[in-house]
């Protein structure tokens, strides 16, 4: 009886401790700061990579920063939130949304 409550009390701690533990978001790197960005229709990393890192190849930068929302690096999905760390003067470089559009992506 003894062991089959120690087993019990061992599967519990397995199953159901570590989903209640969140994730902490990890400090930014000296120089940088943390963006949310609430993706929408017609992006994809390769556009969000060339507007936040100007590097569109710097894609999968985005992708292992947020491969706990991102399920497969090739689809995001409108409504997801990537965290995204860009140099402290970042400035946006265009207007994603009228760039979006202009790809005919809306």
């Amino acid at each position: 009886m003894v062991k089959v409550l120690k087993v019990s009390l061992f599967l519990l701690t397995i199953l159901i401790i570590p989903t209640s533990i969140k994730a902490e978001t990890p400090s930014p790197e000296p120089g940088k700061r943390l963006i949310t960005h609430i993706v929408k229709k017609g992006e994809e990393l390769h556009l969000l990579a060339g507007y936040y890192l100007l590097n569109a190849r710097d894609w999968y930068l985005i992708y292992n920063r947020n491969s706990d929302v991102i399920r497969n690096q090739n689809r995001i999905f409108p409504g997801q939130e990537l965290m995204i760390y860009v140099d402290n003067d970042w400035q946006p470089p265009y207007n994603l949304d009228e760039y979006i559009k202009g790809l005919g992506r809306e």
